[in-house]
């Protein structure tokens, strides 16, 4: 029987970092739009760690990281706002679900580990930004995330231009989406 578990700013300099990377180098591989192009190599690997780490160290970021019997399936960066007047804001970042893992309720379960530390922080609201007609841009709509804004030129993928959405959702608009109440938040 496998049991998922949650990781919040784990040591990404070792195992984790690596997990991060295939987890990352896999959905790109799958068309996931993360604004890579291609898998990352080993340099830019390492690029994308040290920022990370730095950012946690900082605590700019919070980084959740699931596995179940030890085999990364899912991750997803909450990038809080330094800016005073936008503390109650929250940016959603690569979020990634292993390809082999998806359509198993892993994005329910993040999204539930991640209302309970917005809760924590006193985030009222996510946003996010995603490239138009992506899997993911679709995967966000379905929870309830709405377009407040359209990019034209948001990416440029092989000299090809794409949209993106600007995207928010209240924090307890999506806990409702997903029926999760505050009493398991506390738990």
């Amino acid at each position: 029987m496998s049991k998922l578990e949650l990781h919040w700013n784990p040591d990404f300099s070792a195992e984790y970092g690596r997990n991060i990377v295939d987890l990352i180098n896999a959905t790109v591989a799958d068309g996931g739009t993360l604004g890579f192009i291609e898998p990352l190599d080993a340099d830019k690997a390492r690029q994308f760690l040290s920022a990370l780490i730095q950012k946690i160290a900082k605590g700019e970021t919070y980084a959740l990281y699931g596995s179940e019997n030890g085999e990364p399936v899912f991750f997803v960066l909450m990038n809080l706002s330094t800016m005073p007047n936008c503390r109650h804001s929250a940016e959603l970042a690569k979020g990634v679900v292993s390809p082999r893992f998806r359509g198993q309720g892993l994005v329910q379960a993040a999204f539930k580990a991640l209302i309970s530390k917005a809760r924590a922080l006193q985030i009222e609201q996510f946003v996010l930004d995603v490239r138009a007609n992506s899997r993911a841009h679709q995967v966000w709509q379905y929870f309830g995330f709405k377009t407040w804004g359209v990019l034209e030129d948001y990416a440029r993928i092989n000299g090809q231009k794409h949209a993106g959405h600007y995207m928010a959702q209240s924090v307890e608009s999506l806990a409702e989406r997903i029926a999760y109440t505050q009493e398991e938040s506390a738990c």
